[in-house]
């Protein structure tokens, strides 16, 4: 696999920031993940070495959920972790959902100790992937009443899961409980009425 050039061409479009959706699963209503290829000398180009290809296949009747999050108030990141000849990374995103509805603090005591996969889009249409098929997401989130009228108020979600690929993206369909979205194209299509 030849990786290439790292090329800029000044005065590129180049948002940065996630788009204010989010979406989850827990990772036990997975029965089957897309697949992507992790050795360097079996991958013939960049993007098979650096996306997962494929679809979630899911337990009957199981969706993923959407998570709102407030525009300038998450990222995503990633960082090296471990020894040398041991290195992967660790991936991270960073949600912020403005309200402390039961559903809200429902899903902070599942995730408290649960396993959920997230997939968190960019507002370039890219889709990247927080969860790996053998190692544990971890998702301790922290609520908020605010402290005065108009200040910040709801669950800051923090999410971390190691990786040997830094920010994988998904390239697969998401079902929905309104439809699908296709992580490829970022082309959302709604379920028959």
């Amino acid at each position: 696999m030849n990786i290439g050039n790292l090329d800029w061409k000044n005065g590129s479009i180049n948002p940065s920031g996630i788009v204010p959706m989010a979406y989850r699963i827990r990772k036990d209503f997975i029965k089957s993940w897309p697949t992507i290829v992790d050795e360097p000398t079996d991958a013939t180009t960049p993007s098979q070495f650096a996306n997962y290809v494929g679809d979630f296949v899911l337990v009957a009747g199981k969706k993923f959920e959407k998570i709102y999050s407030i525009q300038g108030k998450g990222k995503l990141s990633f960082e090296p972790v471990g020894e040398t000849d041991s290195r992967m990374y660790m991936n991270k995103a960073s949600l912020f959902f403005p309200d402390l509805t039961d559903e809200a603090r429902a899903f902070a005591k599942d995730a408290a100790n649960g396993n959920y996969v997230y997939v968190v889009p960019t507002p370039n249409k890219r889709f990247h992937l927080i969860g790996h098929e053998s190692y544990r997401v971890t998702s301790p989130i922290s609520g908020d009443s605010g402290d005065a009228p108009g200040s910040a108020k709801g669950l800051t979600i923090n999410i971390e899961c190691p990786d040997v690929t830094p920010l994988p993206r998904y390239m697969g369909a998401l079902l929905l409980s309104d439809g699908e979205l296709d992580c490829e194209t970022g082309v959302f299509t709604p379920s028959a009425p």
